[in-house]
Formats: structure tokens, C-alpha cells, sequence
């Protein structure tokens, strides 16, 4: 175990891999010292926060803290983090990691936990554009929307640029992908079908109800991050709701009732312009 005074430069400092997450990074130091992650932290912070912390809400003092102690420039750190990503965006990031690339891994044990495993509107790898796996769905997770994959790359692309500031589209792609995710209430109901499992996406991608209905859990408007196996259905319909215009939003809150009704239209008139940004409390959905 070797220790050193605090603040002191690090004699020795591991590269980062392409689009490690800063934690990531900060633990292989760690284990490369001998020491323990918080061990690490303590030579650089004389209150070290924890390493979530650093990963969603570093602040600048904090990025040249670590930038000194690994000889390394403050925006290159900043840029490891989950904290540059557009607030919109951000409710998109799931909060674990929950994907990776079995291409990029290659069959070997990696300690390396790469920014893009917590991006809940991808499909593919920012490496080297293979489709991810969450290592639950077999070799084909997305073969329930296979002749949805050209729409759905479509609507990868969308909130990937709208997460790092280059979105030109007419409106939010992700608050799109919020409001499709909203509850609805089907036309026609089977037997004891649970109301739940409707969401306005199945208006918009019709075999997105049957499959959603088998899943165990599904999630709200306000956090929508799928399951890789579902994913495709929910970025091809902001590809397609993107494609189509604003009049959508009228044909999808015909769907919506009550409260959700409320909440979508106030979301909407905030997105496109109408009044001001929606609070917190739209998003308890009911």
C-alpha cells in the first residue's frame, strides 16, 4: 500500500479509456495504490465527497483539485463526468450502469465503467457502434422491434445531440420521449389487462402494448429509461413524433385523461414556448 501526503501528484497515472465516467478512473487508481476508493478521495479533498457525487455534480474547484493531483487538464475531468449533459437529458441517465458492449469488452473482465453504460436513450456503442447488451435478452435484445431499428437509431441521434448542446429538432427530443411515456387509456380493454402497462407510445408504435405488458416493471414519464429490449419502440416514436410536427401532440392527448391530461398539455405548451417551464410536481405522474 503506498500512501502519500495530501495533495501531493501522483507519481504514476493510469490513461483513461474513451469515455470512462471519472469514478471509473478514480477507482482503478485506487486499486492500482492499494488503497481503498475513499482512501484515494482523502489525498485529494480535505471533505471528500462521494464518488457519485463527483460524477453528477462536479464543481469546479473539485476539477482542479483532481486535475492537479492526476496531472491532468480540469475540462478533460469535468468532460468524465454525467454533470455536462443537458438538464433535459438528465432524466434519461439511469442510475447504475446497466448496458455495455460485449464487442468492446472482447470476452475479458473489465474494471472500466465506461459514461455510456448509464445512457438510457442509446443503442449502440459510442466506440465502436455496436448494438449494446444488458446481458439479460440474449443475443438479439431488440428483435421484438427489429423493423423499428432504422427509426429508433433515428431517435438515438436526436437525444444524444440534444444531450450535448448540438439538437436543432422543434422540440425536446427527450421530454418527447417523457410525454410518450405518460399513461393513457386504451380504446378497447382485454379481460383484466392492467391499466398501467398503456402508455401514449403504444398510439404511436402499436405492438409496444403486448410487449410492454409482459415486463415486470415499467417506468414512469418522469425517469423513462427502458429496458434495452424496449428502448427501440420509445426512440423510434420520438423519431416519428419528430417527424410528423406539433400537430401530434394534439392526436396523443386525445388519449390522455384527467390529471395526465393536465400535466401533458402544461408540458407541451412549456416546451413549444407557450408558458413557463413546467415544475416538479407535473412530473408526479398519477
Amino acid at each position: 500500500m503506498r500512501r502519500f501526503p495530501p495533495g501531493v501528484q501522483l507519481p504514476v497515472v493510469l490513461p483513461p479509456a474513451f469515455d470512462e465516467l471519472l469514478s471509473s478512473w478514480i477507482g482503478r487508481h485506487a486499486a492500482f495504490y492499494g488503497v481503498r476508493p475513499t482512501d484515494m478521495l482523502r489525498h485529494i479533498f480535505p471533505e471528500p465527497p462521494s464518488l457519485r457525487a463527483l460524477d453528477l455534480h462536479l464543481t469546479e474547484d473539485q476539477a482542479n483539485g483532481i486535475a492537479h493531483v492526476f496531472r491532468a487538464d480540469p475540462v478533460a475531468i469535468s468532460n468524465m463526468t454525467l454533470g455536462n449533459i443537458a438538464a433535459t437529458v438528465s432524466r434519461m441517465l439511469a442510475a447504475r450502469a446497466i448496458q455495455c458492449c460485449e464487442k468492446c469488452l472482447d470476452g475479458r473482465k473489465s474494471n472500466t465503467i465506461r459514461r455510456g453504460q448509464f445512457f438510457g436513450w442509446h443503442l449502440t456503442c459510442s466506440l465502436c457502434g455496436s448494438f449494446l447488451s444488458d446481458g439479460e435478452h440474449g443475443e438479439k435484445p431488440f428483435w421484438p422491434f427489429r423493423h423499428r431499428l432504422f427509426s429508433a437509431l433515428d431517435g438515438e441521434r436526436l437525444i444524444e445531440d440534444e444531450a450535448f448542446g448540438t439538437c436543432r429538432a422543434w422540440a425536446s427530443p427527450s421530454q418527447i420521449a417523457q410525454l410518450l411515456m405518460m399513461r393513457r387509456i386504451p380504446k378497447a380493454l382485454k379481460g383484466d389487462t392492467r391499466l398501467e402497462w398503456f402508455r401514449v407510445l403504444g398510439v404511436v408504435i402499436p405492438e409496444f402494448d403486448d410487449i410492454a405488458s409482459e415486463q415486470t416493471k415499467m417506468p414512469s414519464s418522469a425517469r423513462p429509461v427502458l429496458s434495452i429490449q424496449l428502448r427501440p419502440a420509445l426512440l423510434a416514436g420520438v423519431s416519428i413524433v419528430t417527424d410528423r410536427g406539433p400537430e401530434m401532440f394534439e392526436v396523443l392527448e386525445r388519449h390522455t385523461v384527467g390529471e395526465n391530461r393536465t400535466r401533458f398539455s402544461a408540458i407541451v405548451a412549456a416546451m413549444m414556448g407557450y408558458t413557463k417551464t413546467p415544475n416538479v410536481s407535473l412530473w408526479q405522474e398519477i
